[in-house]
């Protein structure tokens, strides 16, 4: 192992795995597991130099596109929190930089552990809406229509979806150029989840299956197994 890599390796294991967080394989990348969402922290690199810079944000576990439903991805908030922090063959002026980067990432899954309260979940992810011009929403407004069914807000939660349906609906066509997987999520919505919009707990537990359905896939991989493998349930919720 290159020695830069040696470092961060160490140093953010140091950090990071006293406070519950697990690393994804071998990979700079690790996990706070919150039950309908992870945080990601990502101590990313460059393909000019060595050394990491650092990304940090939340991805939700409900179902989206079938491509997207094998990843992770960030759903709130993913930026570079510090300046990138280079080796120049000094391992301790390195070490130093990247403790401070691993300081930085648990102040950022202090923030976002504040989720697993929904009110605040709620909040955040409504001002991300407000924040963004009406032609720039889009997963935006799914992730808050999913978290108000989880939640239990279930008419609030219809009328997000039904602004988000029609967004989807006029974007199968970008000019000339039809965008396909648009009108797949599309009818994959109609068939899949507006079928469950009949009452709160119908949405809510759709929501649940959804979670379920993910965490069960992410866990049985052998770079996830430090995940919980129990089921997500509604006694979990803190609203």
């Amino acid at each position: 192992m290159l020695p830069h890599n040696k470092i961060i390796k160490t140093t953010v294991k140091k950090f990071l795995e006293p406070e519950k967080l697990f690393q994804i394989g071998s990979s700079r990348s690790w996990l706070d597991d919150q039950g309908y969402y992870m945080i990601i922290v990502e101590f990313a690199s460059s393909g000019y130099s060595k050394g990491a810079s650092l990304n940090a944000g939340v991805s939700f576990l409900w179902e989206s596109t079938e491509s997207l439903n094998e990843m992770l991805s960030y759903d709130y908030e993913c930026q570079v929190i510090t300046s990138y922090v280079e080796y120049k063959n000094d391992d301790e002026a390195f070490q130093n930089g990247i403790e401070k980067l691993a300081k930085k990432a648990l102040e950022k899954v202090d923030e976002y552990r504040k989720f697993s309260d929904m009110d605040h979940a709620k909040s955040c992810l409504q001002e991300q809406v407000d924040k963004l011009p009406e032609y720039r929403r889009f997963w935006e407004l799914y992730n808050l229509a999913m978290l108000c069914f989880l939640k239990g807000d279930f008419e609030e939660g219809k009328d997000v979806f039904e602004h988000y349906m029609q967004i989807l609906k006029d974007s199968f066509y970008s000019g000339d150029c039809y965008i396909e997987w648009h009108e797949q999520f599309y009818n994959y919505c109609i068939e899949n989840i507006q079928c469950h919009l009949s009452s709160k707990e119908s949405a809510q537990q759709m929501v649940v299956d959804m979670i379920n359905r993910r965490r069960k896939y992410f866990y049985e991989k052998p770079s996830y197994k430090n995940m919980s493998k129990e089921p997500y349930l509604i006694s979990n919720f803190n609203m």
